[in-house]
């Protein structure tokens, strides 16, 4: 019998059920690795299903499956837990799953474990940085810990161990973390949800039902807060019984938090609005991290922290890297470095974000993206010039002449012939920007990578 879920599951019942399973971890990513060492240390013996060798060493190891069909006939198996980059569709987890086996992953193991209540981050863009930024509202509380992790930071097996009840967890969580879900958080925060991952995905229908069972098995007495400028985010309310609160930066949300008049309002249910800080004081770049501080306010507010600290934490807030991060200036040219946006919103959000001319170095690995949104941006943008590099730069040459930009457009090679270009193009007063709008995978291990080799180009011309 699957295990269900429930008013909060005792973790001894949670440890007894594991070790009366055959369990196997089909990927030997950097959860299923937190994972191993937490079946390790209680003793839970598994087998790891993977394409090749692990590079370091795993403990406690029962049964390797390697090679290139690490994933057929799995029905040796009772209990599956898939790695994140493995699709719940593939049609192999399929067929487990109709032979009875089980198909789960750390993040539904962890739900079904966690003693404390548990805040959970989706959206397409921004879960980053309005996990970072609920975090430092939260810990501006010295009533409870504050832990988080998921896609951002610690794999969230590895702090199970030492939460309590008391605690508070945040939880930054992607479609692929979300889809073996059977249980949602107690507070669940719907960024805007546009699409990506379409390389992995379906089609766009696909990737947002991916997303829902971060509110779709709440109960009334959970809190559901929404991006009210985005229909889709305001469409998962119709998905979870809970008490609906919202966030905006274009109309009051009560209960939740908004922008007006250049000021950041918030409200609980039953109190009046209280006035937070000026949206000038904010460090973060631009209308769309508005709107991740706006979500961030109304997360903590749900999760009961006052909001005495909170425009301290706010207005010394420095963003995260790989996030439009100011990387240098010189003879009066500006870098920065926004190499996780990996999607076409994400560039388009930072092209936005300044009014000075701009020299952009876009192009990267495909997923999937249609880049005529994009190409209509930068012609609206100020762009004197578009760098291309990577696997896409063809697709999103042509979706920038189809909109009819005046622009410099530039073919590269590879990105440092890209950054030696806009040196040479730059003028005092432009910035150059480093906004893929693709994944980095056809020259790159990450976008950390990219982002991080743009850094260093730049700072070894003497940029200081």
């Amino acid at each position: 019998m699957a295990l269900k879920k429930s008013s909060g599951p005792k973790e001894s019942s949670v440890i007894e059920y594991l070790h009366q399973r055959r369990i196997a971890l089909l990927g030997l990513g950097v959860e299923n690795r937190a994972l191993a060492h937490f079946l390790h240390a209680h003793q839970i013996p598994f087998a790891v299903c993977d394409v090749r060798d692990p590079a370091t060493p795993v403990e406690g190891v029962q049964q390797w499956r390697i090679g290139e069909g690490y994933l057929d006939d799995l029905t040796d198996f009772d209990l599956l837990f898939r790695t994140p980059g493995l699709p719940t569709l593939d049609p192999r987890l399929r067929a487990a799953r109709r032979c009875g086996v089980e198909v789960s992953s750390q993040t539904r193991l962890f739900l079904q474990l966690c003693p404390a209540p548990v805040l959970g981050i989706t959206g397409t863009k921004g879960k980053g940085t309005t996990t970072a930024l609920l975090h430092a509202l939260l810990a501006t509380d010295p009533a409870a810990r504050v832990f988080s992790g998921g896609n951002i930071g610690r794999p969230p097996l590895e702090f199970i161990d030492e939460l309590q009840a008391t605690d508070r967890v945040v939880l930054e969580l992607s479609s692929f973390q979300l889809q073996d879900l059977d249980q949602s958080p107690h507070i669940a925060v719907v960024l805007s949800v546009t699409e990506d991952h379409l390389d992995y995905h379906v089609d766009r229908a696909e990737y947002v039902a991916a997303k829902k069972p971060v509110c779709c098995y709440q109960t009334h007495g959970d809190i559901l807060i929404v991006n009210w400028d985005c229909p889709t985010a305001r469409a998962f309310a119709e998905e979870s019984p809970a008490a609906l609160w919202s966030f905006s930066t274009t109309s009051p949300s009560i209960p939740g938090a908004w922008v007006a008049a250049g000021q950041l309002w918030a409200c609980c249910p039953r109190t009046q609005p209280i006035a937070i800080c000026p949206v000038v004081d904010l460090p973060l770049r631009g209308q769309h991290n508005w709107s991740n501080v706006v979500a961030a306010v109304a997360g903590a507010l749900a999760f009961g922290a006052p909001a005495t600290h909170f425009a301290e934490a706010l207005c010394t807030f420095e963003g995260l890297p790989h996030r439009l991060e100011y990387v240098a200036e010189r003879d009066g040219v500006t870098y920065y470095n926004d190499s996780l946006a990996t999607t076409v919103d994400a560039t388009c959000a930072a092209l936005r974000a300044f009014d000075a001319p701009l020299l952009l170095i876009v192009g990267g690995a495909s997923k999937g993206a249609d880049f005529s949104t994009l190409g209509t941006t930068i012609a609206e943008a100020n762009v004197r010039a578009v760098l291309l590099i990577g696997q896409e730069a063809p697709r999103i040459a042509a979706a920038i002449q189809q909109a009819g930009t005046g622009g410099i457009i530039h073919c590269c090679r590879d990105l440092p012939q890209a950054l030696d270009a806009a040196r040479r193009l730059a003028q005092t007063g432009d910035v150059v920007l480093l906004s893929p709008a693709c994944a980095s995978f056809d020259q790159f291990s990450s976008y950390a990578e990219r982002g991080d080799l743009f850094k260093r180009l730049v700072r070894t011309v003497g940029v200081v």
